[in-house]
């Protein structure tokens, strides 16, 4: 019997052992993550904003991250772990958000106790709600949570380390808060700006929670070290490339003003054909595959109605 995509992605949280989860906003980041042998994979908030042309300031709708996260969902057969800011409004938002991503397909999110409007993670200005508010929304999502699937993983995210008048005891106090009080799965702690303030914060808070350390923080941990920790996931955001190196790549179009550039870097590409680094244009993560396509023309299609893909016209 298949085992629920909320229940994988559960069991995953609930290991000994640091799962990591890459961490992208497109359906063909979650297909490279699913064919690179990941068992899971998490939507970014703040990316899907950014690659939207847009701040992480919550401009972007439940409606929008909705559409976004069923795409990727489709995409792939691994569970999908994706960003739910602070539920998209008051007590009601919350519990639509819930039933709108178990709808979806998705198999678990974090809501985070930020004010609206929210800030990225780890910026200036953040502030958060009152302890009331906060499990209020944790726990409206929890009910819906168990009314429609249990297994779906709800984790509270808390922004108290970087918020105005908050710290390291501030983010613990509020981890172990809604823990108590509230039913969720996994504490999230965001922002965290040394591995040994990490370290501290995951032995001293109950059940799964994981930390997102900022750049301050030095080099990540072996996953060994992470699992000692009690990391449940660390997430791994391979995209940053797909801005940085492109960016790069334009310049050098702009400051050279020819193709040269891109002939360079296509003549780089198709040295790695017959690798398993080399994947073309990016088709070679579509799902259905050309193959696919191929095999459903040949059962349902008369012989002379299917395509020939054996031979390329000039």
């Amino acid at each position: 019997m298949k085992v629920k995509k909320t229940t994988r992605l559960r069991r995953i949280f609930e290991s000994d052992r640091t799962e990591l989860m890459p961490f992208g906003v497109m359906p063909i980041h979650a297909q490279m993550a699913e064919r690179a042998g990941f068992e899971s994979f998490h939507i970014s908030g703040g990316m899907t904003s950014w690659w939207n042309g847009l701040p992480d300031v919550g401009l972007m709708t439940r409606t929008e991250i909705i559409d976004a996260a069923r795409r990727i969902v489709q995409s792939v057969d691994i569970p999908v772990y994706c960003d739910a800011d602070t539920g998209y409004g008051g007590i009601q938002n919350v519990r639509k958000t819930v039933q709108d991503f178990i709808a979806t397909g998705v198999a678990g999110i974090h809501l985070e106790d930020q004010r609206d409007p929210k800030k990225a993670g780890g910026q200036a200005g953040i502030a958060i709600v009152s302890d009331e508010e906060a499990i209020g929304r944790l726990r409206a999502a929890v009910e819906a949570r168990d009314q429609l699937d249990p297994d779906f993983v709800i984790t509270a995210r808390t922004d108290g380390y970087a918020a105005a008048g908050g710290g390291l005891e501030e983010a613990l106090r509020r981890g172990k808060l809604y823990r108590e009080e509230t039913g969720v799965d996994v504490i999230f702690y965001e922002g965290i700006r040394s591995w040994d303030e990490a370290r501290y914060l995951l032995t001293e808070t109950p059940g799964p929670a994981y930390v997102i350390a900022s750049r301050h923080a030095g080099p990540t941990p072996s996953v060994a070290e992470l699992s000692q920790m009690r990391q449940a996931i660390s997430i791994v955001p391979f995209i940053i490339p797909g801005v940085q190196e492109l960016w790069k790549l334009l310049l050098k179009v702009r400051d050279s003003g020819e193709l040269n550039p891109i002939d360079e870097y296509l003549d780089h590409l198709f040295e790695l054909e017959g690798t398993e680094e080399f994947v073309g244009w990016g088709d070679a993560f579509v799902k259905p595959s050309y193959q696919d396509v191929r095999g459903l023309e040949e059962r349902f299609l008369p012989s002379d109605q299917q395509r020939d893909y054996n031979t390329i016209h000039d």
